[in-house]
């Protein structure tokens, strides 16, 4: 049950950063998708004339059901969830195979259209949820038993868990959610001490196994973007088009940037792909310049890094591995994002935590941090002395 008591434990650091994350994405959202402003506007009413708030109400009420689903999620006890994850586990493996009759969206398969509320619901989001749960059962059973991760058997049962929805993801095609899944079991793995002949041998299979993926798995779309990441003047119009007109809208912002609801913005000319949800980072920088683009990675790192601290303090092996794979989730996840917008990493389609509009990807991250402030207010607390 939720009492005051209870809602007293919850970790307001973690609350406020996402608070501010959110805000921030609902107002560059708002300013992003405007009528470009002329510089003529005067009073607030010329303001809200050029607004377009389709997505941001659309947006807002996807929190209010994502917040709405962590309170249930934190009042739960999340030892619970190693009793269900296995059918959970089932039923997000079964939609991933039932996406495949449905239409593609943005040249993905992966999403099921449900008209009747205005919304799509992408399964591959939820498995994130689902395959840190089931990694962090096998794990922290494992290190409940031997002090790490060990026993061969144990670990191929693990990897299996990720590479099966892995394997269906990049089927529809969508790289960039499979990459996420390694980031979690990465992560999960490396809180589970496995061994470094473990890692060594991964890192060699991965070394062959990349260039026989790229000549037989990727497609020529794919490929094509991985070309262009190497040399970006290769396709500026198609491939490349994407992340130069990002780099255009950042290199506009300069240090302060341009301010948000103002004349002349790149984003609001469309001049910016995808710019409310995977590109939506560029807009931002564009609208704060360096300096704001920094501040975001900042508040990120600082989540990041409170969670990191959450799961030290906690002394359930499980705990730690759940709380390290919402980690790993939220640094892919931020890492490929911006990577992407800016030029470091080959573009994939991944949208920037609690900024981006989403609803399944909202979704899943207020599931993570439900999952987050469940083991924190379930912590082992200190006993108070009587003298």
């Amino acid at each position: 049950m939720l009492n005051k008591d209870f809602l007293k434990q919850i970790d307001w650091v973690t609350i406020v950063l996402m608070l501010i994350l959110v805000a921030i994405g609902l107002i560059s959202i708002a300013s992003i998708t405007a009528e470009p402003f002329s510089g003529k506007e005067a009073a607030l009413a010329d303001y809200v004339k050029k607004l377009n708030l389709y997505y941001v109400q659309k947006q807002a009420v996807n929190f209010l059901v994502g917040l709405a689903v962590f309170l249930i999620v934190i009042a739960v006890d999340y030892k619970v969830y190693k009793y269900i994850i296995r059918y959970a586990y089932i039923a997000i493996v079964a939609l991933l195979c039932i996406v495949f009759v449905t239409t593609r969206v943005r040249g993905i398969q992966g999403w099921f259209q449900l008209g009747f509320i205005d919304r799509a619901l992408q399964p591959g989001e939820l498995c994130k949820i689902c395959i840190i749960i089931a990694l962090s059962q096998v794990v922290s059973t494992s290190m409940d038993r031997t002090g790490r991760l060990s026993g061969i058997k144990t670990i191929l049962f693990a990897m299996l868990l990720v590479l099966i929805p892995s394997a269906l993801v990049m089927a529809q095609p969508d790289f960039g959610t499979a990459f996420v899944y390694v980031c979690i079991m990465v992560f999960i793995f490396f809180i589970g001490r496995i061994s470094w002949g473990y890692i060594a041998a991964a890192a060699g299979a991965l070394a062959v196994a990349a260039p026989l993926a790229y000549f037989y798995l990727l497609s020529d779309l794919q490929k094509g973007r991985i070309q262009v990441f190497l040399d970006p003047t290769l396709d500026l119009q198609d491939a490349g088009y994407n992340v130069s007109q990002a780099k255009l809208a950042i290199g506009s912002g300069q240090l302060s940037g341009k301010g948000f609801f103002t004349e002349g913005t790149l984003a609001q000319l469309r001049f910016v792909p995808e710019r409310h949800t995977d590109f939506i980072y560029a807009g931002i920088v564009e609208g704060l310049g360096f300096i704001g683009g920094a501040l975001i990675i900042v508040l990120y790192f600082t989540l990041l890094f409170r969670w990191l601290y959450i799961a030290i303090k906690t002394k359930d092996s499980f705990a730690s591995c759940l709380v390290i794979g919402v980690c790993g989730m939220m640094a892919a996840h931020v890492f490929e994002n911006i990577g992407m917008t800016i030029g470091l990493v080959p573009v994939t389609g991944i949208p920037l935590p609690f900024i981006s509009y989403g609803g399944s990807n909202l979704l899943t991250n207020m599931i993570g941090v439900g999952i987050v402030e469940n083991i924190w207010i379930r912590r082992p607390k200190k006993r108070r002395s009587n003298s």
